[in-house]
């Protein structure tokens, strides 16, 4: 009869050890789970963030190359206005600006 109580026993223990086993392999499986999204969450905001980064980038150009447009053309009206002998009106803002980008793009060209 005691054969029967160790068996039992060991079998209830085995069945515990498989449980606490097993709980541990699943919380393990959800770690990783957990870190594997926010890792694939953090390389969607990566991707977002230099797609951002390029849009940027490019609507820098263009307003660099609007303010050296508007500049030319604001050079260019000044000198037709003056030829005309019209009074020219003053500025909002300082033309000491134009004459230094003027003078930096005829020293790189």
């Amino acid at each position: 009869m005691d054969w029967w109580i160790a068996t039992i026993v060991c079998t209830c223990i085995a069945l515990i050890i498989q449980y606490l086993c097993s709980s541990k392999l699943l919380r393990t499986k959800q770690q990783i789970s957990i870190k594997n999204m926010a890792l694939r969450d953090a390389r969607e905001t990566a991707d977002l963030l230099d797609a951002k980064a390029k849009d940027l980038t490019n609507q820098q150009k263009t307003l660099t190359d609007s303010i050296d447009r508007l500049r030319v053309d604001i050079k260019r009206m000044r000198g037709q206005i003056q030829e005309k002998g019209l009074p020219l009106p003053e500025p909002e803002f300082s033309l000491d600006e134009l004459e230094v980008e003027v003078e930096n793009e005829n020293d790189e060209a």
